[in-house]
Formats: C-alpha cells, structure tokens, sequence
C-alpha cells in the first residue's frame, strides 16, 4: 500500500467514525426546598426562639465531568433559593417579624451510578458553602460549611440528552454562640448545632 493509499484510508476512517462519547454534563434545574427551623437566643439572657425558613422554589445548575471509571463523575453544584426567615419575636425592630433574604450553595462532590453507565439511576455527595444573604443591608451575611447527600435518576432520551430528578439533602453547619442575622445593637446568637433543607428537584442535563 503507497503512502498516498494510506493516508486516503485514514482520512475515509476518520470522517466515518462515531463521535466521541461526551463527558461533561450540564444541568440546570428547578425544585422546591424545605427547610428545618434554627434555635435562636439572646445574648445575656433567657430569651430563647426559633427561626423558621419560609418553604420556596429554588433553581441552579450541576456540572458533572466523566472521570476514568465507568459510573463515576465529579460534581459541582450550585443552588439558590429566595426565601424569608422568620422570628415569633421579631428581629429587634418595630413592627418587623420577618426578614427576607437568598440563601446560596456553592458545593463539589461526586456522584456514582452503579449500573456503570452515565444515566439510570444515581448517588451525590457534595462539600461546600453556604451563603445566607439578607436582602436589607443593615443585617449581617452568614458563611457556613454544608454538605449535601442525595440521590436520583436521569432518563435517558438522547446520547446528548437525558432527564434528571433530584432528591437531595443539604446539611448547614452552624456554630453555637455565634451570632445570627443583626442589625445594629443586636445580640442574636445561634444555639444549633446546624438545619437541614430538603430539595426536590427536576432539569435537563445536557452532555457535550
């Protein structure tokens, strides 16, 4: 066979074989959380309360990339959720029972299907923060570890394509004593160990 047969060949094999599998995946979704409540006192005193996150929609997006092992891939996740949190004795200004705010996650992990292929169903686990962002300025902005623990199930409708159904929980950690959201002269303190949120979620994940 000539050189110039062969490079024919390789070119005719080149333009005819099948694409490269995709590995990497992004999903944006939407969900619902629901959140625990968080042991509130004030300092210097017995006064002790509860604060209650208003249940609400939340939205975001997951990236995952293929790793070397069939089933495996690492996972970043990043979620948000508008939302209140409320206190029965209010937040030390007149008339104010509730304050608005968005709680944010920025976590990476990984996630396992034990089939060994990139759909069907699946685990998570992701490590990282939480923002807790007030909407008025006057009060504090909180940074907090969390991890999240879930699991689901992606359809598969197209090799690019795939449904994904999400049921996660997101664990923030809190620091008993530290303070919680203060405006000016307030003495809140955290008096738990950490709240738990449950996400149900639902998005498509696209693979490039």
């Amino acid at each position: 066979m000539t050189v110039r047969r062969l490079k024919a060949v390789l070119l005719a094999l080149t333009l005819t074989a099948p694409p490269v599998a995709a590995d990497i995946t992004l999903s944006p979704f939407a969900g619902f959380r629901m959140s625990s409540s968080v042991d509130i006192e004030t300092a210097g005193a017995s006064t002790a309360d509860q604060i209650d996150f208003r249940d609400s929609v939340s939205q975001g997006l997951v990236i995952n990339f293929d790793l070397p092992e069939p089933g495996k891939q690492g996972e970043l996740y990043f979620g948000r959720q508008t939302t209140s949190a409320r206190l029965d004795s209010g937040f030390f200004d007149p008339g104010i029972d509730s304050i608005d705010l968005t709680i944010y996650q920025l976590q990476f992990g990984g996630l396992y299907f034990p089939s060994g292929q990139n759909h069907g169903g699946f685990v998570s686990g992701v490590l990282g923060v939480t923002r807790l962002e007030p909407d008025d300025s006057g009060y504090e902005t909180h940074h907090r570890a969390a991890l999240s623990l879930g699991g689901g199930y992606q359809f598969f409708l197209t090799e690019q394509l795939r449904l994904r159904l999400d049921l996660r929980g997101i664990y923030t950690a809190l620091n008993s004593g530290g303070s919680a959201f203060c405006s000016g002269g307030c003495e809140l303190r955290f008096e738990s160990s950490g709240y738990v949120q449950i996400e149900a979620g639902a998005g498509l994940a696209i693979r490039f």
